[in-house]
């Protein structure tokens, strides 16, 4: 029961930030409904990777 509340919880907080960050939405939410927790972790790793491979390693980069 807890697995599946922790679920939706990480579904809905996946589907905010890969609307937010303009990842694909719906590879991620299907891996926050399957992993919960552990996909945040490698949402923000596919990121981070994404981020430095579109503006290289060098470049001052803001964000807010």
């Amino acid at each position: 029961m807890i697995f599946v509340l922790l679920s939706a919880v990480f579904i809905a907080i996946m589907y905010l930030e890969a609307i937010k960050k303009g990842m694909p939405v719906k590879r991620w939410l299907l891996l926050a409904g399957l992993l919960g927790p552990v996909a945040w972790c490698l949402f923000n790793l596919h990121y981070r990777r994404a981020l430095l491979r579109s503006v290289g390693i060098n470049p001052c980069i803001w964000r807010p």
